[in-house]
């Protein structure tokens, strides 16, 4: 019998920039070290982030982590295709809660199946601030599989991927847990 588990289990949440399925360790890397912060963003600039799953996994909520300043702005998060087919998304979602997570639950829970894919996440407002890791060269974004589109709140039905030009990443994932956490 060996003494390593035979099947590992598929992590609570996972994230695009802090889970080694996304672009965690090549951030780490390319930035050497870099501490998340609040981020102003871009209104209606959709940034798309590179994530790998190895296994089938149930999405039971979606996240983001809200910055330090929360006015009348909405979000979108969502996750795409490798080729840009938009899965699912939030749609226009009120921002609730500074600097907190904020979870929305699909009308459905759904199953990824292992492959490549893109979480998308656009707000409509300048005011706003995003909790993440601020990107400052395209190449940098590049090195990592990042890309952004502009006018794209909410998040459209196919992406129009472009050379990365958001003013960062934002912490933001899926998770299988219903609630808690």
């Amino acid at each position: 019998m060996p003494d390593f588990p035979l099947r590992q289990a598929s992590p609570l949440h996972l994230t695009a920039i802090a889970s080694r399925y996304g672009i965690g360790s090549e951030l780490r890397i390319a930035m050497g070290g870099g501490t998340p912060g609040a981020l102003t963003w871009t209104a209606n600039q959709a940034v798309y982030m590179p994530v790998s799953i190895p296994w089938p996994y149930l999405v039971a909520r979606v996240f983001w982590v809200n910055g330090s300043t929360i006015t009348s702005t909405s979000a979108d998060f969502g996750i795409y295709t490798a080729s840009g087919a938009k899965i699912y998304s939030t749609g226009s979602t009120a921002m609730a809660g500074a600097s907190s997570i904020q979870y929305v639950t699909p009308g459905t829970p759904f199953i990824l199946d292992a492959g490549s894919y893109f979480f998308a996440w656009a707000c409509n407002n300048t005011t706003n601030r995003a909790h993440g890791l601020a990107i400052a060269t395209p190449a940098t974004a590049a090195l990592c599989g990042c890309l952004s589109q502009t006018s794209a709140f909410a998040l459209p039905a196919t992406a129009t991927f472009a050379t990365f030009g958001a003013p960062g990443v934002v912490v933001c994932g899926i998770t299988r847990t219903a609630s808690g956490f």
